[in-house]
């Protein structure tokens, strides 16, 4: 598949914060926020735009929390970059109560090809916030690098 990345209908910053790297998102529903997320930790790590959408995989979680499962749903973008060198420039999420049912696509991280700008190891809990209001979603994420 040669389409290109799709950038969701959310939005995000990012955040300057001491030793890490922080996004705050918002987005008109539960699902698009988490579609934002990624895109803004796929943002992180190398330049999306131009991402080739070759390979797809879904992606089913489920938590007891939406912000425990905002950071599981990362951490398994980051696991699938970490072990099967992948990187996803698409996101299709439906988020039902706590259970998260995904489809990703994107190619293998070529270092030749794509750029590397922050090494992210891991997902935090440190300052993590998930919050509904009259306007939508916003979630604020910090990441260790």
């Amino acid at each position: 598949m040669e389409a290109m990345s799709t950038r969701p209908r959310g939005s995000f910053r990012y955040l300057d914060h001491t030793a890490d790297a922080g996004i705050v998102v918002t987005a008109p529903t539960l699902g698009v926020l988490f579609e934002t997320a990624a895109f803004a930790l796929t943002e992180l790590i190398t330049n999306v735009d131009g991402l080739k959408l070759e390979v797809e995989r879904q992606i089913q979680l489920e938590e007891n929390e939406i912000e425990t499962l905002l950071v599981s749903w990362l951490q398994e973008l980051l696991y699938l970059l970490d072990t099967e060198q992948l990187v996803f420039g698409r996101f299709q999420v439906n988020v039902t109560d706590c259970f998260l049912d995904a489809q990703v696509w994107g190619e293998p991280f070529n270092s030749e090809m794509h750029t590397s700008k922050t090494e992210i190891k891991a997902v935090t809990y440190h300052q993590l916030e998930v919050i509904e209001s009259d306007q939508g979603w916003k979630a604020k994420v910090i990441f260790d690098i």
